[in-house]
């Protein structure tokens, strides 16, 4: 286990490009330094490796970063887009994609439990 928040200098315990994919799962909300450790993300991937980040708009309000507590799932989405195209690890192709699980269809498409978008 390693406090991502401990210090600015993160780095993961892992060696260069050991993983051909890295998954944060509803934790970069409580991130205070995500450029980093995005970046250090990307050094653990092997070339052509993939990062998932999974988001839900369910966190607790008093961990969370600012940033994320006064935003929408649509700007939540961006916010992680962003980190990952400023954090100096080279992401490319970045994307969002909602999981949610959904009833009925076209307008009234309405979420049952917790939205999840990775």
């Amino acid at each position: 286990v390693q406090d991502l928040n401990e210090n600015q200098n993160v780095k993961l315990p892992y060696e260069n490009d050991s993983f051909d994919v890295v998954m944060c799962q509803l934790s970069i909300d409580y991130l205070i330094h995500p450029l980093e450790v995005m970046n250090d993300c990307a050094r653990v991937l092997k070339p052509g490796g993939k990062v998932a980040i999974l988001i839900s708009n369910r966190l607790f309000l008093t961990k969370a970063v600012g940033l994320w507590t006064g935003s929408d799932d649509i700007e939540h989405a961006y916010t992680v887009g962003s980190y990952l195209r400023y954090c100096g690890g080279g992401f490319s192709d970045i994307k969002a994609e909602d999981l949610s699980t959904r009833k009925k269809n076209g307008k009234e498409r309405m979420i049952v439990g917790d939205p999840l978008y990775v």
